[in-house]
């Protein structure tokens, strides 16, 4: 077998010295894992040793994730290290306070493993509830359970009483039932039992007489005192003191006094000496010099009080032990020498007292670490608070502020004159719904968590600041407060807002593109479908030759003709040829808008001018602007927006709904209408100022019966156009069947012919195009209704529309608009079927029936 080597036996030198030490340490690598662990360490947790090397440091500390501890590592690296104040864990998964400190290891594996060196918080707190307990009652031993780390603490005096053993103050709570069971009775048990269940479920203490049964000797009477500690969620140590019943027996002599003083003095959690003044020396000490310095009596007894005293402070001492004489008493603060180097700050109160011919010096000595320690913790806690930007208000329970962090005291001190401390939270945030703290504490109990809360604080500036608000009950002693931690969410809440609006202009802005990238497919649709125009007419030559002339100005024209005759077609030519062509030309019939949209879509709107208008949307003027408007069937505007038409026309500028300022356009405006625009003048249904603002340069557009040579051009173009589209091999259109088409009226025009011909290449099932079909249907209706393709008999124009409304409404049954109705049947637009039906005198509900 090989031969440790030095650094391994050191290594398990130190190992072994861990294992001696109270402190828990803990080696941590990177990835926080658990490498090693101490016995202390096991035992606070309430692990198994060999169980808590295989967990990882998140297990036992909750404020920590994977990432979390990577971050905490580099900024360790940074560091070095840093102190530790937080909550464990344990095995049994309830939360205790720890503190203590967080460092790398030194060796020759620089930062390779994380040192956790802590203790639990419990101890010094017990510290001081024991002293607390002592001086409220006058006991002298105390005793502890903590349910947590399932410990129990004795104290010595008890320890000597139980003969147990004099170096040992801790019991796993298991072993000391069992050694309680060996000296009480099971009367005795069943009292302490019931003792201890009353006081774990509520803040009620206990006081009884307890037999205690010794080997070989008298039986011995303890009076026991108990209550519990909780936090805001549980009981969590139970603790209390033990002592002889109060002896009242008549006074004993003076030598049992001073034995009697002395065994009080020696339970006393205060260091008390006796000095000698003339020379100095200690000549008494009790029990907690002894256990406070680490010398035993004899030692203490040998030694002056001033060996006590650090050099530095030794010459002051003396100078206080001169002047007492002269006075009651007085308070020497320093710091306490002890026999193994160590030293604690102290404050001594000296008393002066002669005994016969000696003057004696009576320190009472206090040590002030603890006191010290929580005093830095308060600084570091109150510092803390006060460098959040958070809110913290804490209230007592008729909602009353007992105190409040920096933030919050810079915030609702601008809201009073009065001092903060004790005004009533509703004066000060006023419509704050506070939750009782019973509700609170009830959630908290069966692990539920409130959800925030959102408030609007009025500042004193007038500002509105946004607020979420979460609470908590905080238990102090035996006083519950509500707190209150408040997060100004303003800016969170105002860069949602604008990102929502910014979405919606965004959803509004994609929406209009659509809508405009759809306009652009119509239009090129209707280009694709009709192409420039054709025509061999010389009547419609002229027409063309009036485009050419009144394209390169801006003059406004005014473009009239039947439905169908492609008055569109000319709008566009004049725009192409003009010196506008650049820019884009925006076609809007006016007689399919509704109403309630034609300013909106004409002029456009601002966000929030009505129910419905999220984003700010610019109107078809204003689209234009630099281009050409073609306002179609412009016949059909409301008076109300023909005032507003010509107004755009003669300033030249135009106003959003909602608008408060005027918006200048460069428009060119090409008008179009089906209508006697002259004869609804007469009638009161069009304004005189704007037909003579729009009819600067009339063009009438031909009806295709007027121009007859042109159908058979027109009915090659569209069948190529359509075979082409449909995969139609379609080459030749019989000459029979375009004579009998220029025999017809087309009251349609153009789309009526266009509509033939689709129809006629669907059908063709050869080379040649097929219009058998469609001159049937076209004689079929011919003899409904008496119409003439061709002969000596012809009817008035009126009469023949008269005659194709009565043939839509009896097919449909007195139905005009909508799907199925006449005006889909006849393709015009339902308003305009309805004026005319009111101009030739027909009465739709004659077809009901």
């Amino acid at each position: 077998m090989s031969t440790p080597s030095d650094s391994d036996q050191q290594n398990m030198a130190q190992r072994a010295t861990f294992d001696l030490v109270g402190e828990g340490v803990l080696w941590i690598d990177q990835q926080g894992k658990i490498a090693e662990a101490n016995t202390a360490a096991a035992q606070i947790l309430g692990y198994a040793k060999k169980d808590l090397t295989q967990s990882s440091y998140f297990e036992i500390n909750p404020h920590f994730s994977l990432l979390g501890w990577r971050k905490y590592w580099k900024q360790l690296l940074e560091l070095g290290g840093e102190r530790l104040e937080t909550e464990f864990v344990n095995a049994d998964g309830k939360l205790f306070n720890v503190r203590g400190r967080v460092n790398f290891a030194s060796s020759q594996q620089v930062h390779a493993t994380c040192v956790v060196v802590f203790s639990s918080t419990e101890s010094v707190q017990r510290e001081a509830d024991l002293l607390e307990l002592v001086q409220d009652h006058g006991d002298i031993a105390g005793w502890e359970w903590n349910l947590i780390t399932g410990q129990v603490f004795i104290a010595p005096p008890l320890r000597r009483w139980l003969a147990l053993s004099p170096e040992r103050d801790y019991y796993p709570a298991a072993e000391f039932a069992e050694i309680l069971r060996g000296l009480l009775s099971d009367r005795e048990l069943s009292g302490a039992n019931s003792n201890l269940e009353q006081v774990l479920h509520s803040a009620k203490t206990f006081d009884r007489i307890v037999e205690v049964t010794l080997a070989d000797q008298p039986t011995l009477s303890l009076r026991v005192r108990g209550k519990s500690v909780e936090n805001e969620l549980e009981v969590y140590k139970v603790y209390g003191s033990a002592a002889p019943p109060i002896d009242r027996s008549p006074q004993v002599g003076l030598d049992d006094q001073a034995e009697a003083l002395a065994f009080s003095l020696d339970r006393s959690q205060d260091t008390v000496y006796w000095v000698d003044m003339e020379g100095g020396n200690i000549i008494y000490a009790n029990a907690h010099a002894l256990e406070a310095t680490g010398y035993n009596r004899q030692e203490l007894l040998r030694s002056r009080a001033v060996d006590l005293v650090p050099e530095e402070d030794r010459e002051r001492f003396a100078e206080l032990v001169k002047e007492l004489p002269q006075t009651d008493f007085l308070e020497f603060t320093s710091e306490t020498l002890c026999k193994d180097g160590r030293k604690f700050p102290s404050r001594a109160v000296l008393h002066f007292r002669e005994s016969g011919d000696r003057k004696l010096m009576v320190a009472v000595v206090q040590d002030l670490s603890q006191l010290r320690e929580d005093h830095e913790n308060r600084e570091l806690h109150t510092t803390t608070l006060n460098s959040l930007q958070e809110w913290v208000i804490w209230l007592d329970a008729n909602n009353r502020l007992v105190m409040l962090n920096t933030a919050a005291r810079k915030k609702l001190s601008r809201k009073t004159s009065l001092e903060l401390i004790g005004q009533d939270i509703a004066g000060l945030m006023p419509d704050l719904e506070i939750p009782p703290l019973a509700e609170i504490r009830e959630e908290q109990l069966d692990g539920r968590q409130r959800a925030a809360v959102d408030y609007v604080f009025a500042t004193a500036s007038g500002d509105q600041r946004s607020l979420q608000i979460r609470f908590a009950q905080v238990a102090a002693g035996n006083q519950l407060f509500l707190c209150l931690l408040c997060r100004d969410v303003t800016a969170e809440y105002n860069n949602r807002r604008r990102l929502q609006q910014t979405k919606r202009r965004v959803d509004e802005l994609r929406k209009q593109l659509e809508s405009e990238n759809e306009a652009l497919k119509e239009k090129i649709e209707t280009a694709e479908a009709t192409g420039p125009i054709i025509t061999v007419s010389t009547k419609y030559q002229r027409i063309l030759a009036q485009v050419a002339q009144v394209a390169d100005t801006d003059a406004t024209v005014l473009i009239t003709g039947e439905t169908g005759t492609g008055k569109e077609l000319l709008a566009q030519s004049i725009h192409q040829f003009s010196n506008r062509s650049s820019r884009q030309m925006v076609s809007v019939n006016c007689a399919a808008l509704p109403d309630n949209l034609i300013e909106s879509e004409l002029f456009g709107h601002e966000r929030g001018a009505f129910t419905g208008a999220f984003a700010q949307k610019k109107g078809k003027f204003e689209i234009a602007d630099g281009g050409t408007i073609f306002l179609d069937e412009i016949g059909e505007l409301p008076l109300d927006m023909q005032a507003k038409i010509l107004r755009a026309l003669q300033e030249g500028e135009i106003q959003r709904i909602g608008a408060t300022e005027s918006i200048k356009v460069d428009v060119r405006v090409v008008a179009a209408t089906n209508r006697d625009l002259e004869s609804m003048i007469n009638d009161g249904s069009f304004r005189e100022d704007l037909y003579y603002r729009l009819n600067v340069f009339p063009i009438h557009n031909l009806a295709l019966r007027e121009r007859r040579e042109d159908i058979p051009v027109l009915v090659k173009h569209f069948t190529k156009l359509y075979a082409t589209k449909m995969g139609r091999p379609i080459t030749q259109i019989s000459q029979r069947d375009l004579e009998k088409l220029q025999e017809y009226d087309f009251p349609g025009n153009v789309r009526e012919l266009i509509n033939l011909v689709e129809r006629a290449v669907i059908t063709s099932n050869t080379s040649t195009l097929n219009l058998g079909a469609s001159l049937r249907a076209l004689r079929r209706a011919d003899r409904s209704e008496g119409l003439q393709l061709g002969g000596d008999r012809l009817v008035s124009f009126e009469e023949m529309q008269r005659q194709y409304i009565v043939e839509a409404l009896r097919r449909t049954k007195g139905k005009v608009t909508g799907p199925g109705g006449a005006a889909e049947l006849l393709q015009l637009n339902g308003r305009t079927l309805l004026s005319k039906m009111n101009k030739l005198g027909i009465d739709r509900n004659e077809f009901t029936r």
